[in-house]
């Protein structure tokens, strides 16, 4: 086996591990967004993967399972959902806690929530239609969470 052989079996073996436990943060969601183009990402996996299925036919092992690795990137990352949880915000399959979201203002005008991600403001859009829903469920986070305090 080649050492780039190995580089991309490990690059693959760290993706498919984080896209694994932002499902387990996807399940936890209550509220889900219903906006995104989630098709993109997994578009560029399969173009890759079929990229790299015909130009290493001589080397049939990795060819085979580099494409089978990006095609399982390409269905798990399709499958990844953001929005509402009880442990926080959900974008992208990845958490945002929420005493690390900061405050959390409801955009009606936008239709989103303004949060603190990673130390800068983020947003996380919602359908209109969502807004009563996410409004309600921010209000109940915040009443548990000041009973608890």
């Amino acid at each position: 086996m080649d050492i780039n052989d190995l580089i991309f079996y490990i690059l693959d073996a760290v993706i498919i591990v984080m896209l694994v436990r932002w499902h387990a943060n996807c399940r936890k969601i209550r509220i889900e967004t219903k906006i995104g183009a989630k098709w993109m990402i997994p578009v560029l996996f399969l173009v890759v993967a079929v990229i790299g299925f015909f130009k290493y036919q001589d080397d049939p092992v990795f060819r085979f399972i580099q494409t089978g690795a990006l095609i399982v990137c390409a269905i798990l990352y399709y499958t990844v959902r953001s929005g509402l949880s009880d442990d926080g915000v959900v974008m992208m399959g990845a958490l945002t806690k929420w005493d690390k979201a900061g405050s959390i203002t409801l955009n009606k005008k936008e239709s989103c929530i303004i949060f603190k991600l990673r130390g800068r403001t983020a947003a996380l859009y919602f359908d209109p239609d969502q807004l009563d829903d996410v409004r309600q469920f921010l209000a109940q986070r915040a009443i548990s969470h000041n009973k608890s305090a």
